[in-house]
């Protein structure tokens, strides 16, 4: 079966090159939508295919994204951005596809990856729809954040792609701008897009109008459980920065109501004790974290850190304010384990120093004889 990469750039002309070095040869065809880029973009594209098109910028992704699939011919086609990278792993993944060898789905869901640590181990991702069967059915909806309505034969793979987005690149506020514009041109937005809108607000620095898009969101039927898991989170953040802590606990804790908790609902519930001075409550919820397990398939983001050096952090915080010191320090030991280098665990390790804890000969500090 053939595949086709498709794509929509403006202005990358810093990382375009990288991200198609990366998938050449892993695909049969390569289609590229410019939309408006004045530094060379478009000439970059042109040493990799000829199916390099123009579309002018209607502040709508999924129409430019459309676009690009109208030129596509292959029987598969799978889409990048421009500071993404297809590791070796994934592009063999890719070859094996065109051969075959993973039958013949619809959907192919891959890993995407945002965050990693030090040692390319991912401490962010999430699934993705990643390639999908070139047919009128699977067509982007959304002009921000857009997506593709998931059904027929969908298989998941372990094949990431790596989002490397360049240290100084920040989207600002084109995506809530995008959404504003919308409002303002009478459309309603769909549960989804009400949901990505409260974010943008969020992040944007707006609390208050976050707040209370987030509380219609989760009124709202027919919205994905992990969105609304996520939109309580978001939504204790902002009572939290509005100093009402029991507001924030009680939109933390309704997240329960979207199934199992993952790790950052047990955190965030977990501070917000910590925060009323419940060290037992707090040290309850922090352990859940430890204990709860990722599932990368249900569509929520994962990040790995709220499953292991936060909640054990903290727990060695709330084990030494509760006076369990060694109870403290076996949470510190762990922690160090995990992430050695982090500033927390560094200044921890200081702290339990000076209480007369002593180093190992490997130089792992180990309690004295009271605490035995």
């Amino acid at each position: 079966m053939t595949l086709c990469l498709t794509m929509i750039v403006k202005n990358e002309c810093d990382v375009l090159e990288r991200a198609l070095r990366s998938v050449i040869g892993s695909v049969d065809e390569i289609v590229l939508v410019d939309t408006g880029s004045t530094d060379g973009t478009a000439d970059i594209a042109r040493k990799f295919t000829e199916k390099v098109y123009s579309f002018e910028w209607i502040d709508d992704f999924a129409a430019a994204r459309n676009f690009a699939l109208s030129k596509a011919v292959s029987d598969h086609w799978m889409w990048l951005d421009a500071d993404d990278i297809v590791p070796k792993k994934t592009a063999r993944f890719l070859s094996l596809f065109r051969k075959g060898a993973f039958g013949d789905p619809d959907i192919v869901m891959l890993p995407y990856v945002l965050g990693t640590d030090g040692k390319g181990k991912p401490t962010f991702e999430y699934y993705r729809e990643r390639i999908l069967r070139n047919r009128s059915d699977f067509r982007w909806r959304g002009n921000v954040h857009e997506a593709v309505e998931l059904h027929g034969n969908i298989i998941y793979g372990k094949a990431p792609i790596l989002h490397a987005k360049p240290e100084n690149r920040a989207s600002g506020s084109r995506n809530l701008d995008i959404y504003k514009k919308m409002l303002s041109d009478g459309k309603e937005l769909e549960p989804r897009e009400q949901y990505y809108y409260a974010r943008e607000l969020y992040y944007n620095g707006q609390t208050e109008e976050a707040a209370d898009m987030f509380r219609r969101f989760l009124d709202r039927e027919n919205a994905f459980a992990v969105n609304k898991a996520d939109a309580c989170i978001l939504l204790a953040q902002c009572h939290e920065k509005a100093g009402s802590l029991q507001s924030a606990l009680r939109a933390a804790v309704r997240a329960l109501a979207y199934g199992p908790p993952n790790g950052e609902i047990c955190c965030k519930i977990g501070s917000l004790y910590f925060a009323e001075n419940d060290y037992r409550s707090s040290a309850f919820w922090y352990e859940s974290a430890v204990r709860a397990k990722p599932d990368p398939r249900s569509g929520a983001f994962v990040r790995s850190e709220y499953n292991g050096v936060i909640p054990l952090v903290w727990l060695s915080v709330c084990y030494d304010r509760m006076g369990n010191l060694k109870k403290a320090f076996a949470y510190h030991k762990r922690a160090k384990k995990l992430c050695p280098n982090e500033p927390s665990v560094i200044a921890n390790d200081s702290y339990f120093s000076k209480l007369g804890f002593c180093s190992d000969k490997q130089g792992n500090l180990e309690p004295v004889s009271k605490f035995k």
